[in-house]
């Protein structure tokens, strides 16, 4: 019988128990999925990617949709199909280029991986898109939930799909009361998605199931009253649903401190290419240093240094820093960086790459825009392109900003 336990927790049927989760009753699953599927005809959102079965879209929607909002999602969508509208347009196409149609997104290794299954695609199905559950769990980037989204959606295969919007759909309906993340959850959760798919109609009802979740069961305060399955939710009826899902709070990001340096010369600033293998790949930035705390840019030289030094190393040119001109605060990962950006003027010395780095170029500010810049990096080119002195945003803190000095 299902229970609530001691307040603030929500705590739904015996998990060990086989008869008291209602999917694992078929005419419990029969009506969730009629009604379901009702109601998304009439409440659905024409989103682009809904437009056809098209699986090479689908992917692509797929791919920029983890951890990003659709709304954030749909003018980057229509962009990059219309510059890589087929699989073998986005297989031929340069790395760079394809990371500068995804600038702003982030996840930039989403991209890569994007990119990468196109070219498996070309190389290994001569550019058709496979329908092969296999063959489509073998594409670069594509987990159990996107091959289960384009398995569905394109071709009507009778793959269950758990996302950010189901698994709360799924732990309200089953009342579920352990951790949401936790790999018991999890698994529970996929065979319940499992039970609830059907043979036929497979992507209408997975579509369905995910814009439950995105409009109607959403993650506080969900609207029951307009809910279509709401007499079929255990939550619902033992008054759990504000509790439940059960979700372990995040740890407090951790703090890191980094320090930029904007170098002119003649109208020009400097700016660098990072390497391989580590946050940012190929990225254009500004010098920049480690000072304090974790390094998940992978910027420490070894032993501390000041920023002029920095400059020294990284692109091997000496010059004038000044104080810092502005502070700008960002998310990386589980960090929280803290970036102090200073004015500099080149003084000596003519440029080449350093540790980590494997390019870099003398650019006037308005140029800036043709690369490929981190979000930060282009916070900072905004900052500086500006003409008239704007206040600080939510999360900026700004300085006085010192003239270069003569050279």
């Amino acid at each position: 019988m299902a229970r609530i336990s001691r307040p603030g927790r929500a705590r739904g049927p015996d998990p060990e128990s086989e008869g008291d989760f209602p999917d694992r009753d078929p005419s419990w699953v029969g009506r969730v999925r009629e009604r379901l599927v009702n109601w998304y005809g009439e409440a659905h959102r024409r989103l682009p990617w809904r437009e056809d079965r098209d699986p090479y879209r689908i992917l692509v929607s797929e791919m920029m949709l983890v951890q990003t909002t659709v709304t954030a999602v749909i003018p980057y969508f229509s962009r990059f199909l219309g510059r890589f509208p087929t699989v073998g347009a986005l297989a031929a196409a340069d790395e760079a280029d394809v990371l500068k149609a995804w600038e702003g997104l982030g996840y930039y290794r989403r991209a890569r991986q994007l990119q990468a299954a196109a070219r498996v695609i070309v190389a290994e199905h001569a550019g058709v898109f496979p329908d092969d559950p296999e063959a489509i769990r073998a594409l670069p980037g594509v987990g159990r939930y996107i091959a289960g989204a384009v398995l569905s959606f394109a071709f009507d295969r009778p793959a269950p799909i758990v996302e950010a919007n189901t698994q709360r759909v799924l732990s309200r309906w089953l009342a579920w009361g352990e951790d949401l993340k936790a790999t018991r959850s999890q698994a529970r959760l996929w065979e319940a998605a499992g039970r609830l798919v059907p043979e036929v109609g497979a992507g209408s009802f997975n579509q369905a199931f995910m814009e439950l979740g995105a409009l109607i069961c959403i993650p506080r305060a969900p609207l029951c009253l307009t809910c279509p399955v709401a007499g079929e939710c255990l939550s619902r009826r033992l008054g759990v649903q504000d509790r439940i899902p059960v979700v372990r709070p995040r740890p407090a990001p951790k703090e890191v401190a980094e320090s930029c340096a904007v170098v002119a010369r003649g109208g020009r600033v400097l700016v660098v290419q990072r390497g391989p293998g580590r946050l940012w790949e190929r990225f254009w930035e500004f010098p920049t240093i480690h000072r304090s705390g974790p390094d998940p840019a992978g910027r420490s030289l070894g032993e501390p240094v000041d920023l002029a030094e920095g400059v020294r190393r990284l692109a091997g040119i000496s010059a004038w820093v000044g104080p810092v001109a502005r502070t700008f605060r960002f998310g990386v990962t589980t960090h929280r960086v803290t970036m102090e950006v200073h004015r500099a003027t080149w003084l000596g010395g003519e440029p080449a790459p350093g540790p980590g780095l494997v390019d870099l170029a003398w650019e006037p500010i308005e140029a800036l825009g043709d690369y490929t810049l981190g979000a930060s990096t282009r916070r900072i080119v905004t900052w500086l392109g500006s003409e008239a002195s704007e206040p600080p945003g939510p999360d900026d803190e700004a300085g006085l900003d010192p003239p270069f000095p003569p050279i």
